[in-house]
């Protein structure tokens, strides 16, 4: 069953002008995103994405970021690169109390745009 549904579109130039700007970074990316986009050399276009997700699960989960932050949601990929939500502190609250039990995210980007959608099961 369907529990929330979000989408977020992200201006790519947006998110470039603070990757180097280590504050944003810790307030909106996990230490193992952050890793993770050392790794791709801080490519706006997959960090644009992991923000879209984010802002698209805090939308399915039907506050938006009101009681909780960026940096409670985590965008990880699994083996084949397909993206993965984990959840922490009052965003896995609020997942347990909506009876969330799935969360798909699907992330794409274009040169100045990333979009994201969500399904919450």
């Amino acid at each position: 069953m369907i529990k929330g549904t979000g989408i977020d579109l992200t201006e790519i130039y947006r998110i470039k002008k603070n990757l180097e700007n280590e504050r944003f970074l810790q307030k909106i990316y996990t230490e193992g995103e952050r890793k993770y986009l050392e790794v791709r050399k801080f490519n706006p276009q997959t960090a644009a994405g992991m923000f879209a997700a984010k802002e698209a699960v805090a939308k399915s989960l039907g506050t938006g970021f009101s009681n909780f932050g960026p940096i409670d949601i985590e965008i990880v990929k699994d083996e084949l690169g397909k993206p993965i939500v984990k959840l922490y502190g009052n965003a896995l609250k609020r997942a347990e109390k909506l009876e969330i039990k799935t969360i798909h995210i699907s992330i794409s980007h274009t040169e100045d745009l990333a979009i994201a959608q969500c399904i919450a099961e």
